[in-house]
């Protein structure tokens, strides 16, 4: 399959999405690794979350990551003021995050991750002139990812060895918005 990074866009996650959002935290092997291993149990139980989100309970803003028509995974945001707790590790002020996964594994391998982070840190990240930094803070042993985080631009900042409610050690990683912009105006 030829994979045309043009066709990947966005959209806010319904109600009616969660079934696939589901299916991807607790079937796909890949998601289950890195996403799935806090998203176990029965259905109600595991989208209550991505439910909160959808409606505006918790401030995450919650998005599907489209080829096309076809939904491909899933890709979130947030400010780090809504979660004081973790300033303790990073400088944090003015901040955002991301994370994401994709869901459908013929996408994946295929080079479309630093495209469609490249395109959401524009579009959407970056697109809230309040947001200075993006500070990210994956698994230290999620190495496809860093990797991928690394041809984006962000730079580790930080290993944390013991983060409560992480199944290991994470790196924050971080990347400044202007020096991002300036590289990525299209």
């Amino acid at each position: 399959m030829q994979i045309k990074k043009e066709m990947i866009h966005f959209r806010r996650v319904r109600l009616d999405d969660l079934s696939q959002i589901y299916d991807w935290l607790t079937n796909d092997p890949e998601v289950k690794r890195f996403w799935g291993y806090a998203h176990q149990g029965p259905y109600e139980e595991v989208t209550r979350e991505f439910e909160r989100y959808v409606n505006g309970d918790e401030p995450t803003e919650p998005y599907l990551i489209l080829y096309g028509e076809t939904s491909i995974g899933y890709i979130q945001t947030f400010q780090w003021i809504d979660y004081p707790e973790y300033e303790q590790y990073v400088d944090l002020s003015h901040a955002a995050s991301i994370d994401l996964f994709i869901g459908l594994s013929e996408f994946r391998n295929k080079g479309l991750g630093s495209s469609i982070i490249s395109r959401f840190l524009r579009d959407y990240v970056f697109a809230d002139p309040s947001v200075v930094r993006c500070v990210i803070n994956p698994e230290v042993s999620n190495s496809a990812a860093i990797r991928v985080y690394e041809k984006v631009g962000y730079r580790i900042i930080k290993t944390v060895q013991d983060i409560s409610g992480e199944p290991g050690p994470v790196h924050f990683m971080s990347i400044e918005r202007d020096p991002f912009i300036s590289n990525n105006d299209e």
